[in-house]
């Protein structure tokens, strides 16, 4: 090899580590800190990318690369990505030109009441509270105290009366890193208004944090959701402790009342024996067992067959929650199924 050559490459290689440690020194991740804890599938990931430090920057979420397509032209670079439950494993990668410049990787993990392998927090892993801490850095792009127009009514039938600003989005302080939470088919009435304090307290401790049970903020809005669950003789188990945001997101959600799964995969996921369809008949004669899903609801027109057609996901007077004014299985079956024919026909 000749001498001019050899030199030319050392010369390359030495640059493209000077880049690689400049871009080390530069470039800092600020948020989130290794091992936080996550309730929600949201994650905001904050960092300093000084001016000419880097091009552009890749996050790669379990091995797989979100398509951010971050352009490395500010000093601050904030961005959000999607989580699975369980551990997350996150790269995140700065390159300026043809090299790496930067590379870290951080674990978070996302918990849930609704399973039990991702109740209990994993060693090594602990919630931080964002809102805790000053964030200097932060403040010179963002808000981080409530001002008027994020003091909201709590009860939503106010709404209709207040200033037609305050209902917009970009006059939440909130809304400029948590705006993806609202990005789903169905939106909560508060979150859709950007009414956050009506549930978050500024005074709380950690800040903006929720009271437990959720019920007792729940049932300030949905007071007639509260008189009539009371009333009644049974209760499903989340309605008996509280926990409303078990079944339902206070956001956001692709599924009609703001579940967290469509309605037949959410009841499975803690009745787990009721999955095989083995349901009601499974020990007579009929060894198939009673459909639970994918057939149309006979009663309930244009809506698909799920868990809810026969039971009250919240409160009853009737045995197992059933949503019908009976007291025995025979009657149940007979409000779908004429007695003369069998005929499954809307009553």
């Amino acid at each position: 090899m000749p001498v001019r050559i050899f030199f030319h490459i050392v010369i390359v290689l030495l640059i493209s580590c000077l880049n690689a440690e400049a871009g080390q020194e530069s470039i800092t991740l600020h948020y989130p800190p290794d091992g936080s804890v996550l309730e929600y599938n949201m994650l905001e990931i904050s960092m300093s990318v000084p001016a000419g430090s880097a091009d552009s920057i890749k996050v790669y979420v379990n091995d797989e690369e979100e398509p951010l397509n971050v352009i490395a032209d500010q000093e601050y670079e904030c961005f959000s990505v999607q989580l699975k439950l369980g551990v997350n494993r996150i790269n995140i990668i700065a390159v300026k030109g043809d090299y790496q410049v930067y590379k870290t990787e951080l674990k978070v993990f996302r918990r849930s009441d609704l399973a039990s392998e991702y109740i209990k927090t994993p060693d090594g892993f602990k919630k931080d509270f964002f809102h805790m801490k000053e964030w200097k850095q932060c403040a010179r792009c963002h808000i981080l105290s409530p001002i008027e127009y994020d003091r909201k009514p709590i009860s939503p039938y106010t709404f209709k009366n207040m200033d037609k600003q305050a209902l917009l989005a970009v006059t939440s302080t909130c809304y400029m890193c948590h705006n993806k939470i609202t990005a789903n088919k169905y939106v909560h009435g508060p979150a859709a208004v950007w009414s956050c304090l009506s549930c978050h307290d500024p005074e709380a401790e950690p800040k903006y944090s929720v009271k437990k049970p959720d019920a007792e903020i729940c049932y300030e809005c949905h007071t007639e959701q509260k008189k009539d669950r009371s009333l009644k003789k049974y209760s499903h188990g989340p309605v008996t402790i509280g926990k409303c945001t078990i079944c339902h997101s206070p956001h956001a959600s692709e599924n009609p009342f703001n579940l967290v799964k469509p309605t037949w995969n959410l009841c499975v996921n803690c009745h787990a024996e009721k999955a095989s369809g083995m349901h009601v008949l499974g020990d007579s004669m009929f060894k198939e067992g009673h459909p639970t899903r994918n057939r149309p609801d006979p009663v309930r027109t244009g809506k698909e067959l799920t868990c809810a057609s026969c039971h009250n996901p919240h409160a009853s007077n009737y045995p197992h929650l059933w949503a019908f004014e009976v007291e025995t299985i025979f009657d149940l079956c007979q409000k779908c199924h004429n007695k003369q024919t069998d005929d499954v026909k809307p009553n």
